[in-house]
């Protein structure tokens, strides 16, 4: 059996980018109770918000891990994306991380984020994340084919 990194289909060669972050998830907990609603509002949309069961008191460290984890999950996409936050275009609220009925995390794109997988040719996109021992971690896999 021969396995190919890159395999060339067409007119297009598939190719892969990934990206990766680790966050402390204490450091998530002191910003979201020194910043407050600002703070929740410009990194997580109000569906992860949700997710993360945020309420009106101060999160627990469950609900901190939970946006650790989805702060790293976003950081990663932006690096497989080849941006990064902020710099071309790409907002923390144009990656969301959401929960599908089984439990897996689900990648959506708007406005910047999407604007650039669709340049880029994007075909598949998903993330993992963990969170253990105060640090949440998360890998992101993007598949795109790009014209030859």
């Amino acid at each position: 059996m021969k396995i190919c990194p890159i395999e060339k289909t067409g007119m297009y060669e598939m190719n892969v980018q990934s990206g990766i972050d680790l966050v402390k998830n204490d450091r998530i907990l002191k910003a979201v109770e020194k910043q407050g609603r600002p703070f929740l509002d410009r990194i997580w949309t109000g569906d992860e918000q949700a997710d993360c069961h945020i309420g009106t008191g101060r999160p627990t460290m469950g609900c901190a891990a939970s946006l650790a984890a989805r702060f790293a999950a976003k950081e990663a996409v932006a690096k497989a994306l080849g941006t990064g936050i902020g710099p071309q275009g790409v907002r923390w609220t144009d990656i969301e991380i959401r929960r599908l009925p089984g439990g897996q995390p689900r990648v959506c794109l708007t406005g910047g984020a999407a604007a650039r997988y669709q340049s880029m040719g994007g075909m598949s996109i998903s993330v993992s994340m963990s969170h253990e021992a105060g640090l949440s971690i998360a890998h992101c896999v993007i598949l795109y084919r790009e014209p030859l």
